[in-house]
């Protein structure tokens, strides 16, 4: 127990004051520790503003891996050469002296400077990084970037111009998307020794404020020069867009069964999946990944960044330069489209006759996604999509989406429908070479997709549906036997009847 010895005092007053000095010093603790609980509840219900300043105000360095791609963040700021502003730092006079002037107060940020999606070597001397940035200080600043490569050994680091391309044709949302090529004199990784691609990404045209970070990381003796030359490794790439929504599975085995008959076994495919790879649709690709035929790429997060239509723009770009020297051609359509031949042509012969051009297009038939004929012979519900779809509508001149292949090595960037950057020839009158089914509004569907039945004498007759004129087209039907042989023997008949 504590004792407390009062000094001897001379008069009452003195006694008094000198009690209540002594009861306050006994109340400071209680006091100091009620203020520093006050202190904490408060600082735990406010706002999270922290975060924006977490954000802004970066450590000298922090690692994010994204895809094969090693990125490092570094501040500008973290040495003196490279000092930069943060823009949310942006100091103000929150009291000025004049009434009249008005304060504009930044808070948070609204888009990022750069996403970075992948980074990927083009050639020896050549590197080409993709992602996305904010689309109005493109379309309304000037940003601009500058390629520079760091050796791993202890050498100068070697700067090299840096070219942006805005590849969406405008479509962009909230983002763009931004490929951005680096091309040095000579290969900086001569020596094979390995080194860093670093960028540095301006917020306008002033060089002190930008963002600086690491893009690819080439790790010693990993250069192979060898595999920016043929023999590829693939006769024929496949780069799938965002694969979005409630897909069927059924209608998946039905193109990717086709789509591996169609190209041959020195073929791949990647898909991406934005959502639209259930468990169902996961289940009929397995056997096709086993057997080394198809990739599956996780690209859900893409939806944290408002771009055009599930970011599809930016996938393409960098399928493209993932994939630039995997194959001869590289083919760009969606999954309720599928190539033809007419006329007996053969893939092989059809590519000989365009390989002096770096691009072609395919022009469409579009089918209709609900006319079957009324044949009560047939077993609809036990039949594939293009097996009983078959009315084509027929309308001429008029445009219509052309999808397309390239060889992706003459490619700076890619779109949807062509690329508007290559070297090279751009060939468009292919319809009587090649040309792909378009069975639109059938990839969600799972229910029959027989909804509407013709008369049989609508297949020697135009049949007007909704105002627009069909006519009968089983090209793609008398294919399906050889298809279905084809994936029995290519992924096994128990793994056939599992999505039956």
């Amino acid at each position: 127990m504590r004792k407390e010895i009062l000094p001897p005092v001379s008069t009452t007053t003195t006694t008094t004051t000198t009690v209540k000095f002594l009861v306050c010093l006994e109340r400071k603790p209680l006091i100091a520790t009620l203020l520093a609980l006050s202190l904490v509840m408060i600082f735990w219900n406010l706002p999270p503003y922290y975060h924006s300043l977490i954000s802004t105000a970066r450590p000298c360095s922090s690692a994010t891996t994204i895809t094969t791609t090693t990125t490092t963040i570094l501040s500008s700021s973290s040495s003196p050469a490279n000092f930069t502003a943060s823009l949310s730092a942006t100091p103000y006079d929150s009291k000025p002296s004049d009434p009249n002037k008005r304060v504009f107060q930044p808070f948070g940020n609204a888009a990022a400077l750069f996403v970075l999606m992948g980074a990927y070597r083009g050639g020896p001397t050549t590197f080409a990084v993709v992602g996305l940035a904010s689309k109005p200080i493109h379309v309304f600043g000037k940003p601009w970037f500058k390629c520079e490569w760091i050796p791993n050994k202890n050498k100068t680091s070697i700067r090299a111009k840096a070219v942006k391309i805005l590849p969406d044709w405008g479509y962009g949302r909230v983002y763009t998307v931004v490929v951005v090529n680096c091309t040095f004199q000579t290969n900086p990784n001569s020596d094979n020794s390995g080194g860093k691609l670093m960028l540095n990404a301006y917020y306008n045209e002033s060089p002190k404020l930008f963002e600086r970070f690491t893009t690819l990381d080439e790790s010693a003796g990993s250069y192979n020069e060898s595999k920016y030359s043929p023999p590829y490794t693939y006769d024929y790439l496949y780069c799938g867009s965002s694969l979005y929504g409630n897909v069927s599975a059924l209608r998946m085995r039905e193109w990717m069964a086709y789509h591996a008959w169609f190209f041959g076994d020195k073929s791949h495919f990647v898909f991406h999946d934005a959502g639209g790879v259930s468990k169902e649709v996961r289940e009929v690709l397995d056997p096709w990944i086993r057997a080394g035929r198809v990739t599956v790429q996780d690209i859900r997060d893409q939806s944290q960044y408002d771009g055009y239509y599930y970011n599809q723009f930016l996938i393409v770009n960098d399928c493209l330069h993932r994939y630039r020297y995997a194959a001869n051609w590289t083919f760009f359509f969606d999954v309720d489209e599928y190539i033809y031949l007419p006329d007996g042509n053969t893939l092989e012969s059809v590519l000989d006759g365009f390989s002096d051009n770096t691009q072609f297009t395919i022009e469409q038939n579009p089918m209709s996604s609900v006319l079957c004929l009324n044949d009560s012979s047939q077993d609809y519900p036990r039949q594939w999509g293009f097996e009983k779809l078959l009315f084509k509508e027929s309308r001429t001149n008029i445009r219509r989406d052309r999808k397309y292949a390239i060889q992706a090595k003459n490619a700076f960037a890619t779109g949807v429908h062509m690329s508007e950057n290559v070297v090279g020839k751009t060939l468009h009158k292919t319809e009587k070479k090649i040309r792909y089914y378009h069975y639109h509004n059938t990839i969600t569907v799972h229910e029959e997709l027989c909804r509407e039945m013709l008369p049989a004498s609508a297949k020697n007759n135009v049949t007007f549906y909704k105002k627009l004129p069909f006519v009968f087209d089983d090209n793609m039907k008398k294919l399906v036997k050889t298809i279905k042989e084809f994936e029995q023997k290519k992924i096994g008949i128990l793994d056939v009847k599992n999505f039956s």
